[in-house]
């Protein structure tokens, strides 16, 4: 279901351009979306999260407790320092063989895997720079769709403790673009994931990019539509540990 790399990279693009033209003359303003963030905070961790990537992908790091250290630099040269980073990413992206071999969290994957990761981390976090400052722009209905699955398939299975399962299956549909998917758990921590439209306990609906917001928890379940159990869409959509 992945698009294609240029379709990512140029939403990387806008992403960071986003993020420098909200952070500037901002970079005290708390954001809402991420609780004891300030502008700087988030503007950091997405510098920090980039050149993870860069050493993953150019040096060959297996595994974060393997990265070299990155100095936290001075707030009147964080924005220069986030951007320079950023395209130096998207450099490295657009020179390595799409089907580069690099270390995940999820196991070995192709370089892809890691442009879609950045991606979406980085839209996600424009959308939270943005409305730190007034309304943000509404996700494209493609990138938010291709979002939700990334979402599916990479953070589904990594469950707050103490968190109950969900106790049912759930059906996302996006109302705007294509996008559906069926989400059940026969057995504690055995999560199937298919790509269908199938009745489930509960139905999650609504436009992609809220459907997106809702699973990052940045909006909540109030804003989509929820056809079923309640109870199991809440459980479900709070489960995952962000």
């Amino acid at each position: 279901m992945m698009l294609e790399t240029n379709q990512y990279l140029a939403s990387l693009r806008d992403s960071v351009d986003l993020i420098a033209k909200v952070a500037h003359g901002n970079l005290a303003r708390p954001v809402p979306s991420c609780p004891n963030w300030t502008m700087s905070h988030l503007v950091w961790h997405c510098t920090r999260v980039h050149n993870a990537i860069v050493q993953i992908v150019v040096d060959k790091v297996q595994g974060f407790d393997k990265l070299r250290p990155y100095k936290r630099v001075d707030d009147d040269v964080l924005i220069d320092t986030f951007v320079d980073g950023a395209t130096s990413l998207i450099d490295v992206f657009k020179s390595t063989p799409p089907d580069t071999e690099i270390w995940s969290w999820v196991g070995p994957a192709p370089l892809t895997w890691a442009i879609r990761r950045m991606t979406q981390e980085t839209m996600v976090h424009a959308w939270d720079a943005a409305t730190a400052i007034g309304p943000a722009p509404t996700m494209p209905g493609d990138m938010a769709s291709d979002g939700i699955d990334e979402f599916l398939h990479n953070f589904l299975r990594l469950q707050r403790e103490s968190m109950p399962a969900p106790g049912g299956s759930v059906h996302i549909h996006c109302t705007d673009v294509h996008g559906e998917w069926f989400i059940d758990e026969p057995e504690v921590g055995s999560i199937v994931i298919t790509r269908e439209h199938a009745k489930g306990t509960c139905a999650i609906r609504g436009e992609a990019s809220q459907l997106l917001l809702v699973l990052w928890r940045r909006q909540p379940l109030s804003t989509v539509e929820v056809i079923g159990a309640q109870d199991v869409a809440e459980r479900f959509v709070e489960r995952t540990a962000l």
